[in-house]
């Protein structure tokens, strides 16, 4: 049963990463537009708390899943959230809101 967990455990990780790399390419060629995710529109500066965002959420995001390919032998269960990851992905998350509130309208 536990040769049965790691293969579904490397099958997971490989289509992952395969759903990872045909985005990336989508994104390089152009077919994914990334126009207007940092800023309000074009022509405009990039909005810091979408940065501070985006960052946060990728960060978060490869923590926690390098986060549970470490703990692969607990059974079968994802392995629960840090709370340092927690408070980090609601800090960005308030400073995205605090910005939009409080952002001078163009």
């Amino acid at each position: 049963m536990a040769d049965l967990s790691f293969v579904a455990t490397i099958a997971l990780v490989a289509l992952l990463a395969a759903f990872a790399f045909v985005t990336l390419i989508k994104l390089l060629d152009g077919s994914i537009s990334m126009s207007g995710m940092l800023a309000n529109g074009k022509d405009q500066p990039n909005d810091p708390e979408r940065v501070v965002m985006l960052i946060g959420t990728i960060a978060g995001a490869f923590a926690y899943f390098s986060y549970g390919l470490k703990s692969i032998g607990t059974g079968g269960t994802l392995p629960p959230v840090p709370q340092e990851a927690v408070m980090a992905l609601g800090g960005s998350n308030f400073l995205y809101i605090f910005g939009k509130i409080f952002r001078p309208r163009k």
